[in-house]
């Protein structure tokens, strides 16, 4: 019973912990999640706690299973009047995912029209496109490997 307390650890209680916080949401990926990815997503949710900084959407991140992402870009504008990238990128902030998150190669089975390969993790995409700020414009970068995920 003690385990059921805690969303990042529930089993018997998970459905209705997803009906308290409105989960599966529109970032819930189409088809059957695993339970381990349930209990992340409702983890990250149950435990989100505010504040528009770096730090924010590290645990975010973090919450979601991608310790090794980096963000970059990501300024104070009250502090920095003139960002790095220009004027025109002064509300851009960078998301460098490793690329080796959920890569999918066409097979022999695919479709004709299938990409030869596609990566990314959408619902880490719209969990921090849905909690970015309005004015912002959030990109996401898959660098090969976890050692490029910092450049």
């Amino acid at each position: 019973l003690m385990a059921e307390i805690d969303p990042a650890r529930t089993t018997e209680l998970i459905d209705r912990y997803e009906q308290l916080y409105g989960l599966p949401d529109s970032c819930a990926p189409e088809g059957v999640q695993t339970l381990q990815q349930r209990q992340q997503r409702l983890d990250a949710k149950a435990n989100v706690a505010g504040g528009i900084n770096e730090r924010f959407y590290r645990e975010q991140l973090d919450a979601l299973g991608y310790t090794a992402a980096t963000i970059e870009q990501f300024q104070n504008l009250d502090s920095t009047p003139d960002p790095e990238w220009g004027e025109f990128w002064r509300y851009y902030w960078r998301v460098n995912i490793p690329a080796d998150a959920n890569i999918s190669w066409q097979t022999c089975t695919s479709t004709c029209d299938s990409a030869i390969r596609t990566w990314g993790d959408t619902v880490a995409e719209c969990v921090i496109d849905k909690l970015c700020p309005s004015h912002t414009v959030v990109v996401f970068a898959y660098p090969e490997g976890k050692e490029n995920a910092q450049n």
